[in-house]
């Protein structure tokens, strides 16, 4: 093996990991919700706040590490915000009520922001057009992999240890990520091509899109859209475990099933829109979405285990046809989602 493809799998192995912190931190967690409810005292929906501020840190991080990645340089950006990324999961491990770990879990968000913005904009600078396609498709199969996987091991890590150790697991991954970014990656963004930092600027080009309706028609419908997926993971542990009473250490495996049915629908989604026009999946996706999430309240009281998974495979088809309108809003979208599934408990609580 050459030293290029030394280089090139090392590249790949460190943003792979990188890309895997921001699913892990979401989907490890959501087995242990209920007990996180249960050992606060707090409703449920009290704990579903800890996934709320994470998607809306997440979502105002977005607006800010591109262009702080464009003007001190990727490295720096990437390799900051992976250590906070570690210190905000140990302040979740060690938070002693409910309103200090959601207020952390909003810098756990903030701080995995960082990667998934930079990872992109690092091997843009580091391969060819021809050869990033391909990277980026390594580095796609993990994040597609670490929502299956992350579920069923957070389910054991909460039967054998506590809640607490998920976030000692992210913190330790997060300082290997951070020590091999130290050590095998290279600045790829020379001095000459960085651009001043404005924050008023960055505000400006985002505020922007809010003069363009249909933009901002898009924005919101994807916000909502995937404020359904997001308010389902939020609530399916309690659903699932504390309802259907499946065990913490099986949750995973039925919550694989929706994961199953979101990478089967992008499949299907991507040989439409070669065939289908863009605006035409993008309507089709909101009324698909519709009709099925009718069906799902309406058999909401016949749920079993199985059932409700399967009731979600409308969540592939209404989230995945339209991601290329929003990507310019995608901080926003995120916002959207993040003040709904605050809302969604407090007007349905359990």
């Amino acid at each position: 093996m050459t030293t290029r493809q030394h280089s090139s799998f090392a590249i790949v192995f460190i943003l792979g990991l990188l890309a895997m912190l921001m699913p892990l931190s979401i989907d490890m967690y959501l087995p242990a919700l209920p007990v996180i409810s249960a050992q606060f005292g707090v409703p449920a929906g009290s704990a579903q706040m800890t996934l709320s501020t994470y998607i809306l840190g997440f979502a105002l991080g977005q607006l800010i590490y591109g262009p702080m990645a464009d003007s001190l340089g990727r490295k720096p950006v990437i390799l900051g915000g992976t250590l906070v990324f570690a210190a905000a999961a140990v302040a979740c491990a060690l938070a002693q009520t409910i309103d200090q770990l959601i207020v952390m879990r909003f810098f756990h968000g903030l701080a995995a922001a960082a990667a998934s913005v930079v990872i992109n904009a690092l091997m843009r600078d580091i391969y060819p057009k021809e050869e990033f396609s391909r990277m980026m498709s390594f580095v796609m199969l993990v994040t597609t992999i670490a929502p299956l996987m992350a579920p069923i091991v957070g389910g054991w890590v909460l039967v054998w240890l506590s809640w607490h150790y998920i976030f000692w697991i992210l913190a330790i991954a997060a300082i290997l990520a951070s020590v091999m970014i130290f050590a095998l990656i290279k600045e790829t963004l020379p001095v000459e091509r960085r651009q001043p930092f404005h924050i008023r600027t960055t505000i400006g080009n985002f505020a922007a899109l809010f003069r363009h309706k249909r933009v901002l028609s898009y924005m919101l419908a994807s916000g909502f859209s995937f404020a359904g997926m997001f308010s389902f993971l939020s609530a399916g542990p309690f659903v699932y475990i504390e309802i259907n009473h499946v065990p913490p250490q099986d949750f995973g495996y039925y919550f694989a099933l929706n994961i199953v049915f979101l990478f089967v629908m992008t499949i299907i989604n991507s040989r439409f829109v070669r065939r289908v026009e863009a605006l035409n999946m993008f309507r089709a996706g909101l009324w698909i979405q519709f009709a099925m999430a009718v069906a799902m309240a309406a058999s909401a009281a016949f749920m079993t285990p199985v059932s409700s998974p399967v009731n979600t495979l409308v969540l592939g088809p209404g989230n995945y046809s339209f991601s290329d309108f929003v990507k310019l809003g995608v901080p926003f979208t995120l916002i959207v989602m993040a003040v709904c599934i605050v809302m969604i408990p407090m007007l349905f609580p359990f």
